[in-house]
């Protein structure tokens, strides 16, 4: 289903250290901290300007934190698939690619597709996703101590390291 939406949506490209938003109903334009502070310099920026709704690009979880500050200050956060996009980008010609054409591109393509799928948001199914990296994350290490063990101790001190 294709509709408009006046100033209601923002584009924001998550990063690292900091995110690109962008009204670009409005042409407003901003970068933000990625820190308690600059959640909240977002927050005011999309109340001043009455935005309800907030678009970004699944980004390898650098957009957890943002989305969870976004939810918590009751703005509706929609994750969309960055390839769907960049294709939508290359679609309206628009080849170059920096942060801030990434948050223009991503708030232009919210506007286009208001209902685009996205990932839901689940707070159990997110803490269990943490669980099993971490325990994925301990098994790496407990492969890796193993492999280091043999390489190291002597035979005779050699004991394998008991199973968890």
């Amino acid at each position: 289903m294709m509709t408009q939406i006046a100033n209601g949506v923002a584009g924001i490209d998550v990063a690292k250290d900091k995110v690109d938003g962008c009204i670009r109903k409005l042409g407003v334009r901003q970068t933000f901290p990625s820190s308690s502070l600059g959640h909240r310099q977002l927050v005011a920026l999309l109340r001043k300007h009455k935005v309800t709704k907030v678009v970004m690009e699944a980004s390898g979880g650098y957009e957890r934190e943002w989305a969870k500050a976004l939810r918590e200050a009751g703005i509706e956060v929609r994750i969309v698939d960055p390839k769907r996009v960049r294709s939508f980008a290359l679609s309206a010609g628009r080849l170059a690619k920096n942060d801030t054409i990434d948050a223009e591109m991503i708030a232009w393509f919210a506007e286009t597709f208001d209902e685009a799928p996205s990932q839901t948001y689940d707070a159990a199914r997110e803490e269990l996703a943490g669980l099993v990296k971490a325990r994925k994350n301990l098994m790496d290490l407990k492969t890796r101590l193993q492999n280091q063990n043999e390489h190291v101790v002597p035979d005779w001190r050699r004991r394998p390291i008991p199973r968890c």
